[in-house]
């Protein structure tokens, strides 16, 4: 600012007289407010290019979460459209088995029905066969049923680790967060902190500046006082009176 904005600033109405070394000090303020704003645009630069790159990191964390959800749904329907195609073959081959055993009881009973010994013995045989086969075959669906809750359990027990393991990325991610977001605000305040140190250095510098304005003033005034006092003091010696520039007729 300039020596009379800084003069109507701090003594109102009261006009100071400019000369050359106050001229000097208004550009000196000027190049110092020129740097202090090309400092802080230089800050706000910075600023804003950390803020636009932590926003583009934040949108492709939220892309790979998204990709890894989507790839997760996507082998859960597999699995569970695995799940129905062995539900469904394992009732087709009990339905089979059901259609087996009734034709192997009709048949027994048709053989049981005939008086003749052979065909009885016979249908005996066929009766044991098929029992042979029934056990063997409840025996291997015994094995498969054991099977499938052994990967049963496997992949619950996969299914509870990868949750911890997504749990206790997501505490770690957090906590990274929480410490960015904790050093963000601690560079906010420093930097809140260095603006006020400025503001009260720039308010002193202006009342240092106000005050020696002031004193500038109060000198010149004195000066001036005791010069009108020496001029009355020399008009009221006689025969040192200035003659009048006009007298009347």
């Amino acid at each position: 600012p300039s020596a009379t904005s800084v003069s109507s600033q701090y003594l109102g109405t009261l006009k100071v007289l400019e000369d050359k070394p106050m001229q000097k000090n208004g550009a000196e303020f000027e190049k110092a407010d020129s740097l202090r704003a090309a400092v802080f645009q230089n800050w706000l630069e910075k600023k804003t290019a950390f803020l636009r790159e932590l926003k583009r990191t934040e949108k492709k964390k939220a892309e790979n979460l998204r990709n890894e959800i989507e790839k997760k749904e996507a082998i859960k329907r597999e699995e569970a459209m695995a799940s129905f195609e062995a539900w469904k073959k394992k009732k087709i081959r009990e339905a089979k088995q059901l259609s087996e055993k009734k034709k192997a009881e009709e048949l027994k009973k048709k053989k049981a029905a005939e008086p003749c010994e052979e065909k009885t013995e016979a249908a005996q045989k066929a009766f044991e066969k098929w029992k042979e086969r029934k056990v063997e075959y409840l025996r291997e669906q015994k094995k498969k049923e054991k099977q499938s809750e052994r990967i049963r359990k496997m992949k619950e027990e996969e299914l509870v680790a990868e949750k911890k393991r997504d749990s206790i990325s997501a505490v770690e991610k957090w906590n990274a967060k929480k410490e960015e977001y904790m050093k963000q605000k601690k560079i906010e305040k420093i930097l809140e902190r260095r603006k006020e140190q400025m503001q009260q250095a720039e308010k002193e510098l202006k009342n240092e500046k106000a005050m020696e304005e002031y004193q500038r003033w109060l000198e010149k005034k004195e000066r001036r006082e005791r010069l009108e006092k020496k001029q009355k003091k020399l008009q009221a010696v006689p025969g040192n009176e200035a003659p009048s520039h006009w007298s009347p007729p």
